[in-house]
Order: C-alpha cells, then sequence, then structure tokens
C-alpha cells in the first residue's frame, strides 16, 4: 500500500515545489528528505500539480519555507531552549532540514493528516505529533508555555474567515505570554491563482 495514498493535493503541492527547488536549486534551498520520497508520490498526482504549475509558482512557494527556516533559525539564536511549533503542520519538514535545532517541534494537524504524517514521514525524537483541531486550542496542554515559543503558520489562514484568525490570535496571546507567531499571507491575486488549484473554498481574509 502506497503510503501517499489519500493524501490531498494541498499537502502535495508545497512537497512538490520543495522537491522541485531541491533539485534544480539546491544552493538555495535542499530538502533531503522531500527528495526521498519523491518516487512514492503517485505520478497522477505529480502531473496535476505541473500542469498547473510553473518554475515561478514552484520557486516563490518554496521561498516561504526558506523565509521560515531563517525566522526559526533566528529565533532558536535568540532562545537557545524554547519551543517550534507548527500548525497545520501537513507534511511540512522543518524539523528535518534544521538538524542543528535540537528543541522540541510540535506538529499540530488534525487527527486524520497526523496518521498520514507518521506513516510517510514517522517522526524525529524532538517531534511531538499532535492530532488536534488548531482553533480548538486543546493541544496548548501538552505544551510547556513558559518557554519562548515560536508559532508557525503556513498555507493555512487563507482558508478560513477573518473573524475566526483574530479571534485564534488573540487565544493565542493569552495562552503563550512568550510566544511569536509567524505565517504567510496573500492578496486577491494570489487567492484567484491559488483557487486553480484548490477551488472556490480559498478565502479571501482581510
Amino acid at each position: 500500500m502506497n503510503e501517499f495514498n489519500g493524501v490531498a493535493d494541498t499537502m502535495l503541492i508545497p512537497m512538490a515545489a520543495r522537491i522541485y527547488a531541491s533539485k534544480h536549486f539546491p544552493e538555495y534551498f535542499y530538502d533531503g528528505t522531500a527528495l526521498s520520497l519523491e518516487s512514492k508520490i503517485p505520478a497522477g498526482a505529480f502531473e496535476r500539480i505541473w500542469k498547473s504549475s510553473s518554475q515561478y509558482t514552484m520557486l516563490a512557494s518554496v521561498a516561504r519555507y526558506y523565509n521560515f527556516d531563517e525566522m526559526i533559525k533566528g529565533f532558536y539564536d535568540k532562545h537557545e531552549k524554547c519551543n517550534i511549533i507548527n500548525l497545520g503542520a501537513g507534511l511540512e519538514t522543518a524539523a528535518f532540514r534544521l538538524p542543528a535545532i535540537n528543541v522540541p517541534f510540535y506538529e499540530i494537524d488534525l487527527p486524520e493528516v497526523i496518521e498520514l504524517r507518521k506513516n510517510i514521514l514517522g517522526a524525529k525524537e524532538n517531534e511531538t505529533l499532535i492530532g488536534a483541531d488548531i482553533f480548538k486550542l486543546e493541544w496548548v496542554e501538552g505544551i510547556d508555555t513558559s518557554l519562548p515559543s515560536l508559532l508557525v503558520v503556513s498555507g493555512v489562514f487563507q482558508y478560513f474567515r477573518e473573524e475566526k484568525i483574530v479571534t485564534f490570535l488573540s487565544e493565542l496571546k493569552k495562552r503563550f505570554p512568550k510566544g511569536e507567531l509567524i505565517f504567510d499571507a496573500t492578496n486577491a491575486i494570489g487567492i484567484k491563482y491559488a483557487r486553480q488549484y484548490f477551488g472556490a473554498d480559498v478565502l479571501l481574509c482581510g
């Protein structure tokens, strides 16, 4: 049975971009874990992704991960004892790309996504995988919130309404007194392009 059965394109597109950049521009961005999985991804999924992609869109996607990696390294440089919390983790591989950052990584996503992640990526010794709705915040109970914590939200907020995101951010601020949050955002043009991949469910918040 292929580990990628049941994996949505929304999770495969970022991985496809990381594979592309690692093969063609490794001096800029390299993800050995993503490359090691390339042969396991169903050909049909890659065909759908390449059909709607270009070199520009692949590198634009990877630029997000490059910047987030730099921010994670910067946070770690300031707080060697800290948490890295990836909200909406999907198949993100920062914990694998950044082996020198030996602090707890918490990977949080819906239970069914975490099961797929376990099957495909497993978990590093410093990773904790938590199956939960990120907006319900029960996942916070398993984290030492007294530590400086960097919360990373990548490719998530464009699927939700502004009021839900603002409330969520307010609640996070209460629970993580030493927390910082980084996230990506897009404009109306970016949303229009994203809908070519994902359909009308992608929202413009703000």
